[in-house]
C-alpha cells in the first residue's frame, strides 16, 4: 500500500531514552515531594493545631450576632444579667462612707444580704460564681457569717453555688488517690445530691473524671445545687475557652460523684430540677435534660456558641445594687440611668468576679473576655441553643470524625488533579485550582457558621494538602504544556503557516499527537515536464530554480492553512483537517490548487530567456521578463481527495515519522498518475466535491478502483477559471 508522510520528525533511540528518563524522574520527584509533605505534616502537628485554632477563631467571629446568618438564630439572651465585682467596684466600695465595707474579701454576711435583696425581685435563677471554699468563722454558730450565708442560700430553691475542681483525671490518673487527698481530710462532697447519670460512651465517662483538690465545707452544700466553674486547666488554656464542660465525675477516695458544670446547674434550676433525682443520660454523646439536647464530644465538652464580645450581656457593677440597698430606693443606677428593681424579675442573675488578668480569658471573639461573660454565654447556650423546640436555636458546633475529614480532603485533592488534567490552558488550570481551594474554604465557613449545621471541618491540615496538591499538579501541568508546545514547534514549525503554528502553540490541548483516525482532504502536487530544463543547466542552478517554484507553492499552501510534508523530488504532499480542522478545509484545498496552477502559468510566462546565457545567481522575475523566449516550461499535476486517514507516528525504534496513511492517501497517489497519463492539471474526487458549499466547474472523467480494494471513486477534472480571475479569498478557520 502506498502512503504519504507529513510533518516528519525523527526520534532516535537516545531521544526516546531521554523522554522516558524525564518521565521517570518526574514520578520519582513527585513521590519524594508527597513523602516530604506528609512527614512535615506529621512532625509539625502542633503547628497545624495552632493554625487550626486560629481558623476556628476566624469562623467564630463570622458566626456571632453580627456575623453571617445572624438573622437565622436567637441573639444573646437579654434575660441573663451579670452583677460584677471588679477592681474598680472594690476600690469605690472601700472608699464609700455609705456602704461602710471593709477591704476585700467582704464578709459573707454582705453576700447574704445581697441575695435576700435580689430574691425580693423574684429572679428566675441566681448563680453565685464566687469563691467560698474556706471558712470565715470557725465558731460556726448561728450568728457567724458562714452560717448566715448558708441559711440564706438554703432558704431559696433557685440558687446555684459555684465550686471548683482543679485537676483533671488524666493528669493524676497514675497517682495514688490517697496521697492526692493527704492534705484534705474534709469528707464532704461538693454536692449534697449528685447527678443521677448514666453514660453510654465509656470513653467519655473516663475522660470527664476529676480528682478534687478543693474540699467544700458542708454548710454550703446541703441546701443548694453545686456547679463546677473551672473552664481552664493546667494544659491547653487557649483550647479550653472554646469549650464548656456539661458535667464532671468527681473521684474522692473510692467514691464517684457526677457534678454539673455551672451552666448545666443553671439549666437544671431553670427547668425546676431541684433535687437532681431525675435521671439525666448521655446517649450517643447527647446529654438530655427534658427538651434540652446538648451535644458533647468524647471529652465531655461542648463547643461554645459565641454571641459577641464583652458587651453581649448586661454587666452591672455590684455597687449599684449595694447603694440601692443602703439608700432604700426602688431603683438602681446603671450607666447614669435609673432602672426599677423589677428589672431583675424572671432574670438569670450571675454574681461574679471580673478582675483584669485573673478573671479574664483570651477567647475566639475577644481578648481578655471577662469570665462572667463566658459563663453567661454558656448558660445562654444551654437554655436556648439546646432547646429542641426553639426554631431559632443555633446548633452546637461539632467536629466530623477524623476518617471523614481525610476522605473530604482526598476528594478535594483529586478534584484539583482532575481540574488540572481537563484544563485547556495554564490560566484555566490556575483558575480551576484556585476555585476548588476557595470552595473548600467557603464550605468550611458555611458549615461552621450556618446555624442548622455548625460542623467543624479542619482547615489547617486539609488546606496544606490541598494547596500542596495544587502546586505540584500545576507544576507538572506547566511542564507538560511546555514539552507539548516544544514538540508542536518541532513537528509543525516548518510545515504550517505562522498563523496556524501560533494557534497550535497557544491552544495545544486541541491537538492530539497520538495515533488517531482523522477526516482530511489530501492534495498531491507534482512539478513535471522539467527534465529538459535540468539537463540544460548546472545541478545547483536547477535546484535553485526549482526551489523558487516550491517557495511560491509553499506560500500559497500556507495562505490557505494547509499542512505540507517535506518536499520529495518534484512532489509535495499537502493536506487539510489536521492539526487544525475547519469546515472550509476542502474549499481551501480547491482554492490552493487553482492558485498554484495559476502561479505556475505565471511562472512559465516569465521564463522567456535562453537558459544557457543566464547567470542563475542573479535570477529574479525581472530577468525573466527581459529575456528571450524559450521553449521550456514547468507543468503541474494536482490530485485532491477527501476521507478518513490514519495519523500517527510510524517507523522503527530508531527512526519514525509522523505519518498519514490509508486509502484516502493511496487514492491521491493513484489520481496523480492519471493526471500525468491523460495530461490533466487538476483532478478531484466526488468525496471532495460533496464537501464544498458551491460546486465548481468540473468534467466527469469516470471511476477508478484502488489496488487491493473494492472501493470505486468517481473523479472529475477541475476546470480552471480564466487567468485574469485571480483568487481573492484567503483560507479561513
Amino acid at each position: 500500500m502506498l502512503f504519504a508522510r507529513f510533518s516528519i520528525i525523527n526520534y532516535n533511540t537516545s531521544m526516546n531514552f531521554k523522554v522516558e528518563y524525564i518521565n521517570r524522574l518526574k514520578i520519582v520527584i513527585t513521590v519524594i515531594l508527597v513523602i516530604l509533605i506528609s512527614l512535615f505534616a506529621y512532625f509539625f502537628k502542633d503547628l497545624f493545631s495552632y493554625f487550626e485554632n486560629k481558623f476556628i477563631d476566624l469562623r467564630t467571629n463570622l458566626s456571632t450576632d453580627r456575623g453571617l446568618f445572624s438573622a437565622k438564630y436567637k441573639q444573646a439572651d437579654k434575660n441573663i444579667v451579670i452583677l460584677s465585682v471588679n477592681d474598680l467596684t472594690q476600690y469605690e466600695a472601700a472608699n464609700s462612707t455609705e456602704l461602710n465595707l471593709t477591704r476585700w474579701p467582704w464578709s459573707r454576711e454582705v453576700w447574704a444580704k445581697v441575695i435576700n435583696f435580689l430574691e425580693k425581685q423574684k429572679p428566675k435563677v441566681i448563680v453565685v460564681d464566687l469563691n467560698f471554699s474556706n471558712y470565715e468563722d470557725l465558731s460556726r454558730n448561728y450568728t457567724s457569717p458562714d452560717m448566715i450565708l448558708a441559711d440564706t442560700i438554703g432558704y431559696y430553691d433557685n440558687i446555684v453555688l459555684a465550686t471548683a475542681l482543679r485537676t483533671p483525671y488524666k493528669e493524676t490518673m497514675n497517682m495514688d488517690s490517697a496521697k492526692i487527698l493527704d492534705n484534705f481530710a474534709n469528707p464532704y462532697v461538693p454536692s449534697s445530691d449528685p447527678l443521677n447519670m448514666y453514660i453510654t460512651n465509656k470513653e467519655l465517662d473516663n475522660n470527664i473524671s476529676y480528682y478534687s483538690h478543693t474540699p467544700i465545707p458542708n454548710i454550703f452544700t446541703n441546701s443548694t445545687t453545686m456547679g463546677v466553674t473551672n473552664l481552664v486547666t493546667s494544659k491547653n488554656r487557649e483550647e479550653n475557652v472554646r469549650y464548656s464542660q456539661p458535667l464532671y465525675k468527681l473521684i474522692k477516695g473510692n467514691k464517684e460523684y457526677y457534678i454539673p458544670s455551672l451552666a448545666l446547674a443553671a439549666l437544671l434550676k431553670y427547668e425546676g430540677i431541684g433535687k437532681l433525682a431525675e435521671e439525666i443520660p448521655i446517649e450517643n454523646n447527647i446529654l438530655k435534660v427534658g427538651k434540652h439536647f446538648i451535644r458533647v464530644d468524647d471529652n465531655g465538652q461542648t463547643l461554645i456558641n459565641w454571641h459577641s464580645h464583652n458587651a453581649s450581656y448586661t454587666d452591672i457593677p455590684i455597687n449599684s445594687i449595694l447603694l440601692s440597698m443602703v439608700r432604700g430606693t426602688n431603683y438602681f443606677e446603671y450607666n447614669k440611668i435609673n432602672y426599677p428593681l423589677n428589672f431583675f424579675k424572671d432574670k438569670i442573675i450571675i454574681l461574679a468576679q471580673t478582675y483584669t488578668a485573673t478573671e479574664t480569658h483570651n477567647t475566639p471573639v475577644a481578648k481578655d473576655l471577662p469570665d462572667a461573660q463566658i459563663k453567661a454565654t454558656i448558660i445562654d447556650n444551654y437554655l436556648n441553643d439546646s432547646d429542641i423546640n426553639n426554631k431559632y436555636r443555633k446548633s452546637f458546633p461539632k467536629k466530623i470524625t477524623e476518617y471523614k475529614g481525610v476522605i473530604i480532603t482526598i476528594v478535594f485533592c483529586l478534584a484539583i488533579i482532575t481540574a488540572m488534567l481537563i484544563a485547556t490552558n495554564m490560566i484555566l488550570a490556575f483558575f480551576n485550582g484556585s476555585l476548588i481551594t476557595l470552595a473548600y474554604i467557603m464550605l468550611s465557613i458555611f458549615l461552621f457558621c450556618h446555624p442548622k449545621f455548625r460542623i467543624i471541618l479542619d482547615m489547617a491540615m486539609p488546606l496544606y494538602f490541598i494547596i500542596s496538591t495544587f502546586i505540584i499538579s500545576f507544576s507538572l501541568k506547566a511542564h507538560h504544556e511546555y514539552k507539548k508546545k516544544k514538540k508542536i514547534e518541532t513537528i509543525f514549525g516548518n510545515l504550517v503557516s505562522e498563523n496556524v503554528l501560533k494557534q497550535l502553540v497557544n491552544k495545544p490541548h486541541r491537538l492530539n499527537l497520538k495515533s488517531s483516525v482523522q477526516r482530511v482532504t489530501v492534495m498531491s502536487c507534482n512539478i513535471s515536464n522539467n527534465l529538459k530544463i535540468s539537463e540544460e543547466m548546472p545541478p545547483e542552478k536547477y535546484v535553485k530554480l526549482i526551489n523558487n517554484v516550491f517557495n511560491a507553492i509553499e506560500q500559497i499552501i500556507f495562505k490557505y492553512n494547509g499542512t505540507i510534508n517535506r518536499f520529495v523530488g518534484n512532489s509535495v504532499l499537502v493536506y487539510w483537517g489536521y492539526p487544525i480542522q475547519s469546515r472550509k478545509d476542502s474549499q481551501n484545498a480547491i482554492n490552493a490548487a487553482i492558485e498554484i496552477a495559476q502561479k505556475i502559468d505565471e511562472f512559465n510566462s516569465s521564463l522567456n530567456l535562453n537558459i544557457k546565457d543566464i547567470d542563475f545567481e542573479e535570477y529574479d522575475e525581472q530577468t525573466f521578463e527581459e529575456a528571450n523566449p524559450c521553449d521550456f516550461s514547468f507543468d503541474v499535476k494536482i490530485a485532491i481527495n477527501s476521507g478518513e486517514a490514519l495519523i500517527g507516528q510510524i517507523g522503527s525504534s530508531n527512526v519514525s515519522d509522523f505519518t498519514v496513511l490509508g486509502e484516502t492517501v493511496d487514492a491521491v497517489e493513484r489520481i496523480e498518475n492519471i493526471c500525468s497519463e491523460f495530461n490533466k492539471n487538476i483532478i478531484i474526487t466526488e468525496n471532495t466535491l460533496h464537501l464544498l458549499d458551491e460546486e465548481p466547474l468540473t468534467e466527469y472523467l469516470g471511476q477508478i478502483r484502488l489496488k487491493n480494494s473494492d472501493v470505486k471513486l468517481k473523479i472529475f477534472e477541475l476546470k480552471l477559471p480564466p487567468y485574469e480571475d485571480n483568487i481573492k479569498d484567503e483560507g479561513t478557520f
